[in-house]
């Protein structure tokens, strides 16, 4: 991937296997396997952090406190805390700090974004996700701080509200049953989480993370009062939105006179037509632009401390099955 108005100059990494394949890859790309060469090169003005969770406060403020803006990968930390003063350190520093919220920038939830504002499924009453995979090996989050900021960064763009209260029902399966990364670990991980999210607007949104199978899901489903929007980002562009009118329902004020088959249909189901760019590209470039010629990026720190806020809140409210 490149971009017109910037120049990747180098990549640090401490496995010697990637940087090798980083140089066989893009020659003109230098190498190393200490960070700080990049931080304390004058000639470079950003940085992408993509390392465990638990180093992302640290390397972030370090860099910009050497002058770098800042893109890093979600979650943006393994804290409220650290979040904060990630938050407070870029605006203290006049820095950009971008979070790897990738699906801020997807065709399909920018077109679902476009639908709602419209208000073409009227009233937005509920919104289900279920996002399914088997975990990364050598994780050191657990399947809500793995897959919850993709869902939690979906949900707060598409209503522009924070849910005032959440409850989750999360399950520690034994490792290895199900293919999950944490065999022979002391540390039991969550890999099946339920999390109920309740908003001020009276929307109720209900969220399934999983690490339980190689079935890879990811679909989401937005319920209105004039219809239903249905995301599968696992189909191909041109069928991942699909809306669904209302619906034809004769049984509602059918008398008890009338002598005819009482049924209920789907409505109109219309195929909603999509951009066709690259996320990811799309991403990096406005991080990019908002250096240059400034402006609000919609994956700014402020919206990586909210995720972050419900990521601790779904790991702290719990019930346990008995």
């Amino acid at each position: 991937m490149s971009l017109p108005n910037c120049r990747v100059k180098r990549v640090s990494d401490l496995k010697a296997g990637r940087l090798e394949f980083i140089s066989k890859e893009f020659p003109d790309i230098e190498t190393t396997k200490d960070y700080r060469d990049i931080l304390n090169d004058r000639n470079i003005s950003a940085v992408a952090v993509s390392t465990p969770v638990s180093t992302h406060r640290e390397i972030s403020e370090e860099a910009m406190f050497l002058g770098k803006h800042v893109f890093v990968e979600k979650p943006m930390a393994n804290s409220i805390e650290d979040a904060s003063a990630m938050v407070d350190t870029a605006k203290k520093l006049g820095k950009r700090l971008a979070v790897g919220h990738v699906f801020q920038y997807a065709p399909a939830v920018r077109k679902i974004k476009e639908l709602l504002n419209k208000k073409v499924i009227g009233k937005i009453l509920h919104i289900t996700s279920t996002r399914i995979n088997l975990g990364p090996p050598e994780t050191e989050v657990d399947v809500i701080w793995d897959l919850g900021p993709h869902d939690f960064s979906i949900v707060l763009y598409l209503l522009d509200e924070f849910p005032l209260n959440i409850d989750t029902l999360k399950n520690e399966y034994p490792f290895g049953a199900f293919n999950t990364p944490q065999s022979g670990r002391k540390k039991k991980l969550i890999n099946n989480a339920h999390i109920d999210l309740t908003f001020k607007s009276g929307i109720t949104s209900h969220i399934h993370l999983s690490w339980l199978s190689s079935n890879k899901i990811r679909l989401m489903q937005i319920f209105g009062s004039e219809g239903t929007i249905v995301y599968d980002e696992m189909l191909a562009l041109d069928g991942k939105v699909k809306l669904f009118g209302k619906g034809i329902d004769n049984r509602i004020k059918s008398k008890n006179s009338d002598s005819k088959a009482l049924s209920y249909q789907p409505g109109e189901i219309t195929v909603v037509p999509l951009e066709q760019h690259e996320p990811l590209r799309l991403e990096c470039s406005e991080f990019v632009s908002s250096i240059l010629h400034g402006g609000k990026l919609v994956n700014n720190g402020e919206i990586g401390l909210e995720v972050v806020k419900l990521l601790e809140a779904s790991s702290e409210s719990y019930t346990k099955r008995s």
